[in-house]
């Protein structure tokens, strides 16, 4: 429920309140030795002070001017003196604790001039009463702007905190994204491929469909093992195996079945889990595109370097020119998984076909 502005808040009631039946029952003191009259006038300008400072977080400048305007005079009437001051100067902590410092300060010179020029022409102050005046008012704001500058502080790194929780979050989304893409289109278009050679060979060569559908079987399985990890993760379970390069013969078995047949050079060595998985998911996302999308794809050549700062991976096809290959998802994937670890990743023009190539920084 949105808060009504037009209503001060209980807690600025209460400290209005409070004071301003500290300043009478100050006067009421103030008076007895002297009985110094200062009722009913003194009181009502100490109760319409106390009344303007209910709203002194709503318009704190407002409240400055009108408690200045109700207080100054209680003084110059000659009432007795107590801790009615003590309103002004709550009027200007507020203000100095909302407003920057040079802003705070110009307006606690204005209240001085103001205070001060008319107390000198109206009742002819003392130049000790102008100081005790800069005292307070120097006093007053030093502490409001201390305590603002605190609490925009406070304010900022609870701001920050909150920005960098929803910047997590949403990173998470896009892994999760990624990770459930990658799964499903690969096995899916794995799937695909293996279904169509299986129809084309039943009649002439039945075991080779057979193969076909037992590879089929195993890519599902595999898919919903990983997805099942996915979720594992979401609902913080023991995600089970994480997919790293130690399976790249699976994808290399699984695209043989469509006629390309995937050759790896080179070792990445033993990286951390979460590169190993990454390098894994870049080259099955680039397989994967070989096979669904460069229809005249025989060969594709995985290379892998690990130099110790990074892994380099580059997966070439010979499926023809790299504007035969449907941008996506996928290729756009290939970014993310190396982004998300500091890395770089690209996709360009091969002798014969497609060259996908990325660099993952390995955590020392």
């Amino acid at each position: 429920m949105t808060p009504d502005v037009r209503r001060p808040a209980h807690a600025d009631v209460a400290v209005a309140a409070l004071l301003g039946a500290g300043c009478l029952a100050g006067a009421a003191v103030s008076a007895m030795p002297a009985d110094r009259p200062w009722w009913p006038g003194g009181a009502l300008l100490i109760a319409a002070a106390a009344l303007v400072l209910v709203w002194r977080r709503r318009a704190p400048l407002t409240v400055l001017a009108l408690t200045l305007a109700a207080v100054a005079p209680y003084y110059w009437l000659g009432y007795p003196d107590g801790p009615t001051s003590l309103m002004v100067a709550l009027a200007m902590y507020t203000v100095a604790s909302r407003l920057s410092w040079h802003r705070s300060v110009a307006v606690g010179v204005v209240l001085f001039v103001a205070w001060v020029g008319l107390e000198r022409v109206i009742s002819g102050g003392s130049v000790a009463g102008a100081r005790e005046h800069v005292m307070w008012i120097v006093v007053t704001v030093a502490v409001g702007v201390a305590v603002g500058g605190l609490r925009r502080a406070q304010t900022a790194a609870v701001e920050r905190a909150e920005e960098q929780a929803r910047r997590r979050v949403e990173q998470e989304r896009l892994r999760v994204a990624r990770e459930v893409h990658d799964v499903v289109s690969h096995s899916l278009a794995m799937i695909a491929v293996q279904a169509g050679v299986g129809a084309h060979v039943a009649d002439r060569r039945p075991e080779q469909a057979v193969a076909a559908l037992l590879e089929i079987k195993q890519a599902s399985s595999a898919a919903l093992a990983e997805l099942r990890n996915v979720l594992g993760v979401l609902r913080d379970a023991d995600p089970g195996e994480t997919p790293g390069l130690h399976r790249l013969d699976e994808v290399a078995r699984v695209a043989g079945l469509a006629g390309v047949e995937v050759e790896v050079r080179g070792c990445a060595g033993r990286p951390d889990p979460a590169v190993d998985g990454a390098a894994f998911r870049i080259v099955r996302e680039a397989v994967t595109n070989a096979v669904r999308h460069a229809r005249r794809a025989r060969h594709v050549v995985v290379d892998l370097e690990h130099d110790g700062g990074e892994v380099r991976i580059r997966v070439a096809d010979d499926g023809g020119p790299a504007g035969e290959v449907t941008p996506g998802h996928g290729l756009r994937g290939l970014a993310e998984h190396a982004a998300a670890l500091g890395g770089r990743s690209a996709v360009v023009p091969g002798p014969s076909g497609v060259v996908v190539e990325a660099a993952l920084p390995v955590p020392r």
